[in-house]
Parts: structure tokens; C-alpha cells; sequence
């Protein structure tokens, strides 16, 4: 085989991709809504191989304690807005990438113009209202949904497939609602979780492998563990049951 350089050869040699997963992949549009740790690393492999469309929505700014994980941004950024930064940034890696920042926040107000039109959407609420809200449109719409989060040196990846597997509320019944203040974590388990979010997105765009469903693929660093941890779907449950 003839060695062609160019920016996808490495995954276009994928026999699971190839050229026409590569069209696949530019013919995807992505909405993550959070621009921060896990999605750092998320983003920037999204961007890397090629999906077509990224919108990024992300009303907070740049703070210093962001940039043990939040690998977008430099300490320049400080202060300005996350999606704005993590455009321009994003913009230096793949300028064939479509991207649009959004600085706002996703509420029940706005979020069918937010998210309407988009293949596959990256949940990153900074709330459990947020998120079962995020969770409650994909269910209504149709539309795949990727969440991947990680604290302390763990974290997790799922996927839900609307009307076929367990979604969000279905894995996670009974999480508390929180206290909304600052939560531990290191720096590397945020950018295993990304990596495992984009991994999933990549997935669905070429429809090669098996997404995570029906449950959560989990890991823990100190112990450098990978398990997955089944949840069928409920019937009793509040958002797709």
C-alpha cells in the first residue's frame, strides 16, 4: 500500500473507518454543551478527526483553578469567556472544523434553539437539573446523547440511544442534587473521561463498534481499573419510561 499523507490517514487506515467512515465523520454535526475538563480532551479529538460541525455552548469564564484539567486554555485566557477560548483554540488544530461558540446557558427557555438540528449531543450540565434536562430532550427528540464526567481519579462514560437503551435518569435514579460547590479531581481523570466521550461520538458518526448503553463504562486511576457497570433501561422511569 502507496503511503498518502495527509491530516485523517492514520484513521482512514482503519479498516473500521476507512474513507468513507472519514465522510461520515465530516458529515456529523456535535453540540457540547460545556467547554470545561472532560471536554477539553473530548473536543479536542473531535476536532482532530474531523467532525464537520461543532457548536460549543458555555456561559462561565477562564479561572485560574480551571487549568489543572481544563486543557483549552492558557493562563492569557483568564477571565474571558470558555467558549469563546475554546473556539479559537480549536480553530489553531483543524481549520476544515466548522466551529460556533454559544456563551450562554441551556435552560428550559432556550434549549430547543440551542440544541435542534444536531447529530449527536455532548451533555455537560453544571447541575443535576441541567442534566436531566439535556436528557429529557434527547428522549423527546430522538437525538444520541454522550455524557462522560469524572471527579476525584474516576469516572465514567455512557451513552443513550433514545427509545432503544437506558438514558440518563434510567443509570442514575437517585442522584442527589448537590451542593454546587468545588469538587476535587485530578487532572488526568478529566481527560480519560473526554477521551472515552469522543471515543463514543466516533462511534456513532462512522458506526463503527459498539457505543456504551445500558449502562456505564467506569474507571478509577488509583487502581487502574476499567469496569463496566450494567443499568438496563426502567420502565418506570420519569424521562423515557
Amino acid at each position: 500500500m502507496r503511503f498518502v499523507d495527509s491530516r485523517y490517514n492514520r484513521q482512514e487506515l482503519m479498516p473500521q473507518i476507512g474513507s468513507q467512515g472519514q465522510r461520515r465523520l465530516r458529515a456529523t454535526s456535535v453540540v457540547s454543551i460545556g467547554a470545561g475538563g472532560v471536554k477539553s480532551s473530548l473536543l479536542y479529538y473531535l476536532v482532530a478527526a474531523g467532525v464537520g460541525r461543532i457548536r460549543i455552548i458555555d456561559f462561565d469564564r477562564v479561572e485560574l483553578s480551571n487549568l489543572n484539567r481544563q486543557i483549552l486554555f492558557t493562563t492569557e485566557d483568564i477571565g474571558r469567556n470558555k467558549a469563546e477560548c475554546a473556539k479559537r483554540r480549536l480553530g489553531l488544530l483543524n481549520e476544515e472544523v466548522a466551529i460556533e461558540a454559544l456563551p450562554q446557558r441551556v435552560d428550559e427557555g432556550n434549549i430547543d434553539a440551542l440544541l435542534a438540528g444536531f447529530d449527536v449531543v455532548v451533555e455537560g450540565g453544571d447541575s443535576l437539573a441541567g442534566r436531566l434536562l439535556v436528557n429529557r430532550y434527547c428522549v423527546k427528540t430522538k437525538v444520541p446523547m454522550v455524557h462522560a464526567s469524572a471527579q476525584y481519579n474516576y469516572g465514567y462514560v455512557l451513552t443513550v440511544l433514545p427509545g432503544r437503551t437506558a438514558c440518563f435518569e434510567c443509570v442514575f435514579p437517585d442522584l442527589p442534587a448537590g451542593h454546587g460547590g468545588s469538587v476535587p479531581v485530578v487532572g488526568v481523570a478529566t481527560g480519560v473521561a473526554g477521551v472515552l466521550g469522543a471515543n463514543e461520538v466516533i462511534k456513532l458518526a462512522t458506526g463503527a463498534g459498539s457505543p456504551v448503553t445500558d449502562g456505564v463504562l467506569a474507571f478509577t486511576g488509583f487502581q487502574s481499573d476499567f469496569r463496566f457497570v450494567p443499568s438496563p433501561r426502567r420502565e418506570e422511569c420519569a424521562s423515557c419510561g
